[in-house]
């Protein structure tokens, strides 16, 4: 008992000392743009195969029904207002993702929409950063490195860079 107790305190002292991770859900930003059109989702949807039920539900890479998110994300230059799909887990299975929930990234095309960025596990981090005009984003997952991703005129791409937490103060974080 003694030993899990002081196990306890010097974990709250070790949070106080380090503090928050820049990627905790009281960091996240809301969306600074308006919000995704009916028209617009079932195009997202259209363009990716999937199909929502009459409650609006899709299937997940778990087979299992959920509601998606479509959250408006200002990346600027080319890409300018893009709309991030967020899909979760199910009821039975909850971590089906990870550690975070499914995310694809979809640029409005003349003809459509175009997946410009996708993960798994984790959410995403708009920096202020920019490569071609164009905001980086980071993987936010566990940890306090994070994968950068760069614009190279047509989606984004994995660079041989991390971001530290510390990079990372500003960023807008979705979802």
């Amino acid at each position: 008992m003694r030993a899990f107790i002081n196990g306890s305190i010097l974990t709250v002292i070790a949070l106080l000392v380090i503090g928050p991770n820049a990627f905790t859900r009281d960091a996240r930003a809301e969306s600074s743009a308006a919000a995704v059109s009916s028209a617009d989702r079932a195009s997202i949807l259209r363009s990716l195969k999937m199909v929502a039920d009459s409650r609006g539900q899709v299937e997940n890479e778990c087979s299992e029904k959920v509601t998606p998110q479509f959250l408006s994300a200002d990346l600027g230059g080319v890409v300018g207002i893009a709309v991030l799909l967020v899909l979760e887990g199910g009821p039975n299975s909850v971590s089906c993702y990870g550690d975070g929930p499914g995310l694809t990234l979809m640029k409005r095309e003349a003809v459509g929409w175009r997946n410009i960025y996708s993960s798994r596990g984790g959410y995403m981090a708009i920096l202020k950063t920019q490569h071609g005009g164009v905001h980086d984003i980071a993987f936010a997952g566990p940890g306090f490195n994070h994968p950068l991703w760069t614009w190279n005129g047509t989606t984004f791409t994995l660079s041989k860079r991390t971001v530290s937490d510390a990079q990372t103060a500003g960023a807008k974080i979705f979802p």
